[in-house]
This record gives C-alpha cells, structure tokens and sequence, in this order.
C-alpha cells in the first residue's frame, strides 16, 4: 500500500459509491482501503502501459538509426 496519504476530495455519484462499497465489503476493506486499492490498480496499469509504450518507441528509434547506417 501507500506509504505516505495526501487528504483529498474525490466527488463521486451514489451508484459508484455503493459499488465500491460492495466491494469493500466482499474484501473485508473498510471504504477508504478499497479506494486506495483502486487507485493503485489503476496506477499500476497506467505505468505498465507507459512502459510498453516507451518501449515500442525505442525500438523504433533503433529500428531507423540501423536503417539509416
């Protein structure tokens, strides 16, 4: 989990807020632990994707500078 928490504000409408907190429950997490869990999924996805994409760019910019030797 997180090490350090920055207090926050997060609006969300009723229907994602009973979701979350059916989950919360189902994963015995109070509502602010399944929160936080979300975040850093979603985080962890978003860096993976970064990563495949920086890695796609750097084999294409090998890819032309063998080219153009």
């Amino acid at each position: 989990m997180i090490k350090s928490l920055v207090r926050t504000t997060l609006r969300i409408d009723n229907n994602l807020k009973t979701r979350i907190e059916l989950l919360a429950i189902k994963n015995n997490f109070s509502f602010n632990k399944m929160i936080t869990y979300l975040i850093e999924l979603g985080y962890n996805s978003y860096i993976e994707k970064f990563d495949k994409y920086y890695e796609e760019q750097n084999k294409k910019i090998k890819k032309d500078r063998d080219m153009n030797e």
